[in-house]
């Protein structure tokens, strides 16, 4: 699957806010009964990013390890320690 930021035409950065933003804005313009390839493609790559640990392993995936603390970081901050630093450090 292509990179679902790319899909939603948003940065690597973009806050949750930013993708469900983009992500109503695109549903809005792609109905699944005019395009309903695109639909699904804007449905599935919202799945993966709305999903913090999907969204915490395609970034780990594609970074290097040395940004894997700043990451467990950036995570635990935006959801409130949601998700467990043992269960991240132990998918590395």
């Amino acid at each position: 699957m292509p990179d679902p930021l790319q899909i939603l035409g948003l940065p690597t950065t973009a806050s949750e806010q930013e993708i469900r933003s983009r992500y109503l804005e695109l549903v809005r313009k792609f109905s699944p009964d005019s395009q309903p390839a695109r639909f699904a493609e804007i449905r599935a790559a919202y799945d993966d990013l709305s999903d913090p640990r999907r969204r915490l392993q395609r970034q780990l995936f594609k970074l290097s390890t040395d940004s894997l603390s700043e990451i467990i970081a950036e995570v635990n901050s935006d959801h409130r320690g949601r998700i467990p630093t043992d269960e991240l450090l132990a998918m590395g």
